[in-house]
């Protein structure tokens, strides 16, 4: 049975393929090759150098192996304690040179973080992709992707050079001491190698699929979780908490089932590795004990060879080491670069319209829509048809008709969210439009930036910010509080009401030259409505509203009325409350029409 609650994954997204390096190579290129980027570049050649030093003291310590144990066996006091000093001076000084090299390989890793992160917080901003990536829904938990992948993203591929640097110094150096001892040796060392590389690629295949699992399922349970917090209010006034629990809990069993799977494999891989491990302690007895016996080398030959072997041997293993790390890699990789490419098909979307009918869009100093036929963004209803109106300054506009008829989907095209269709939209620069939803949008900041936003002015006091609560009918918001500087979740703390009259102080800070309203006031009194209807008419903006309480008729000059299929009719508002309870209006002064 399909989980219903996990996404569809390309098969190919669970293999270490040239796809899957072709992606990691374009999130990885851009940090390397930015402005500025030759701090991380000289970063990185320190790290690489001193990786290959410390491969060549490994062989030096090797020598210094040998030379302590031959003391120890001819019982060279002297040279024996001589030897342990300068061997563990050795090791306090390879200690504070790998203290020094995770220092800076952290901090290497750490900026590239922030760096991709704010890069691709940058573009999921950049000309609204969010909205299109929230309206599509091909691409799931795009705040985990960008939150939580990068930093595995970022960790493994910083390390990669380590593995192929550490690799070829160290069979580079210790060959050639193994080799000087036993080349029968360094050829076994060799095959097991090979032998033992070609088993862990062919185990750790399966295990690429099980961490992408893994990925998407604690995904997919985070998401379940912040669902419940982003729809507390409405959950608990249905009761759903046992509908809630149900989906929660069939996403943690999905977590919990790849968890599990991968637990019981990990279980034959720790059993097949220690297999193949057994028959690499063997190795070298079997190849040194007869030339040691012959007396064809010194006991302390068997340590440094023996040591030698296992550098080898972990040099010609890098694969070992590098698989495992490299398929919990791949659903960062995946995920990342999904959104990537996400963002780079919107960009070519935005760059070329062919093929696809798009609204056209203008600078004007007013608000007019010439000949605008507007459907919904995969086209499959056609909500306006050949819609042409101007709204002057002070000739405020209220879209009014059935549920359903597209009249808010009519202020989400003069916003240029919904751009399907034909026709021509002139608007007013966005510094000179505010729009109010019927939530507003509460910022994660304090009371002071709640009504700032969305644009900062550094001309009002505290003073200035009271008064305009006072008149919104918020007078006590801020003492009750804490004050301006206070910080909430104010999304939560005020009410629907009192979030509406936010909006309106917004309106009143920004002083826009035109404000656009859907269903702005539905949460509040009818006479408050008139109040701030009030406020926005004293204060000169032209304002466009969407609603269907028949007294916004009251505030406004002419109406647009929609209908089914795309009809519409433009009127006096006076005459629109009577429209509205006819199922036709009779033709006289002052009324539009217009047909699909």
């Amino acid at each position: 049975m399909t989980d219903p609650f996990r996404l569809h994954t390309d098969p190919r997204s669970h293999k270490l393929d040239a796809r899957f390096f072709k992606r990691t190579y374009t999130l990885a290129k851009p940090y390397w090759v930015r402005k500025g980027a030759w701090g991380s570049w000289t970063v990185l050649i320190i790290l690489l150098i001193m990786a290959g030093v410390f491969s060549a003291l490994g062989a030096y310590f090797s020598f210094l192996t040998r030379d302590q144990t031959n003391a120890l066996v001819a019982r060279r006091v002297q040279d024996f304690w001589y030897y342990l000093m300068l061997g563990t001076a050795f090791m306090a000084v390879r200690f504070l040179s790998g203290m020094l090299q995770t220092y800076l390989s952290k901090r290497l890793h750490l900026h590239w973080r922030q760096w991709l992160t704010t890069e691709l917080v940058d573009r999921y901003l950049d000309r609204r992709t969010y909205y299109e990536i929230a309206g599509d829904r091909v691409i799931d938990n795009p705040d985990q992707r960008i939150a939580a992948e990068v930093e595995p993203f970022c960790s493994v591929i910083t390390g990669i050079p380590f593995y192929l640097i550490t690799m070829v110094s160290d069979i580079s150096v210790q060959a050639g001491i193994l080799m000087s001892v036993s080349k029968p040796l360094f050829a076994a060392v060799a095959v097991f190698a090979a032998v033992k590389t070609v088993a862990v690629l062919w185990l750790y295949k399966p295990t690429i699929k099980q961490h992408f699992d893994i990925t998407v399922a604690e995904a997919d349970l985070r998401y379940g979780i912040l669902h419940v917090r982003d729809h507390a209010e409405t959950i608990a006034f249905y009761r759903g908490e046992p509908v809630e629990r149900g989906q929660i809990v069939r996403r943690l069993r999905a977590a919990i089932r790849s968890q599990w799977i991968m637990s019981v494999y990990a279980i034959r891989l720790t059993l097949m590795t220690d297999v193949l491990g057994m028959g690499w302690h063997l190795i070298p007895l079997v190849f040194l004990t007869p030339l040691y016996f012959s007396h064809q080398i010194e006991y302390g030959v068997i340590a440094q060879a023996t040591a030698a072997a296992g550098a080898v041997l972990s040099s010609f293993s890098v694969v070992m080491t590098f698989i495992p790390v490299m398929s919990r890699a791949v659903p960062n990789v995946v995920r990342l670069a999904e959104i990537h490419e996400k963002f780079e098909e919107l960009g070519r979307a935005h760059e070329s319209t062919a093929g696809t009918p798009r609204i056209s869009f203008a600078l004007g100093k007013t608000i007019e829509l010439d000949k605008v036929s507007l459907q919904t963004p995969g086209g499959e209803q056609q909500l306006v048809s050949d819609l042409s109106l101007k709204v002057g300054v002070q000739e405020h506009l209220v879209i009014v008709g059935q549920t359903g008829v597209g009249k808010s989907s009519l202020l989400r095209a003069m916003a240029g969210l919904w751009t399907r269709g034909e026709g021509r939209i002139t608007m007013p620069s966005p510094d000179e439009a505010l729009f109010l939803p019927q939530r507003p949008y509460m910022i994660l900041s304090d009371l002071r930036s709640q009504l700032l936003y969305p644009r900062h002015r550094d001309d009002l006091n505290d003073a200035d910010l009271q008064a305009i609560l006072e008149r919104v009918s918020l007078g006590d918001l801020a003492e009750k509080h804490g004050g301006f500087a206070a910080e909430k979740d104010w999304g939560r703390v005020l009410s629907l009401g009192e979030q509406q009259r936010i909006g309106f102080a917004r309106a009143l800070v920004a002083q826009p030259r035109f404000v656009f309203l859907d269903e702005a006031t539905s949460a509040v009194d009818v006479e408050t409505e008139r109040l701030l209807y009030g406020l926005l008419a004293r204060s000169t903006a032209t304002f466009v509203s969407v609603g269907h309480r028949p007294t916004l008729l009251d505030y406004h000059v002419k109406a647009l009325r929609l209908m089914p299929e795309g009809k519409w009719e433009i009127m006096p508002a006076r005459r629109a409350q009577v429209a509205e309870r006819e199922e036709t209006t009779p033709d006289g002064e002052g009324a539009e029409r217009g047909a699909a």
